[in-house]
């Protein structure tokens, strides 16, 4: 599976990975506070991490392979993408039923 990062997105990110050390991991994170609907279990977060599972699956994309865990890649779309919105300085994952989640968040170990 190839993971589309727009040019806007892969600008800011290559900013980010300048200032942190790590592999990117687009992890699906289930302890989070929000009001989702209820067969919504988590919502995904771009993590800069150093410790990257042996069991993860990696995804192409233009900055190199961004991993996952196998079992969370049924909560992504077909052609999934990340795009970053400079008028809201935000980054959103989207696929191709439309947006997934429109503020990706950028976290750190």
């Amino acid at each position: 599976m190839e993971l589309v990062i727009t040019p806007s997105a892969q600008k800011k990110l290559t900013n980010i990975l300048e200032n942190h050390s790590g592999k990117l991991f687009l992890h699906y994170h289930e302890d989070f506070q929000g009001s989702y609907a209820c067969s919504i279990r988590g919502v995904f977060q771009l993590k800069i991490t150093e410790n990257i599972s042996e069991t993860v699956e990696s995804l192409d994309t233009p900055l190199g392979p961004i991993y996952v865990e196998p079992e969370n890649k049924q909560f992504l779309d077909e052609d999934p993408s990340i795009d970053f919105r400079e008028d809201m300085n935000t980054f959103q994952l989207k696929g191709r039923s439309g947006l997934l989640l429109d503020n990706l968040r950028v976290v750190t170990d």
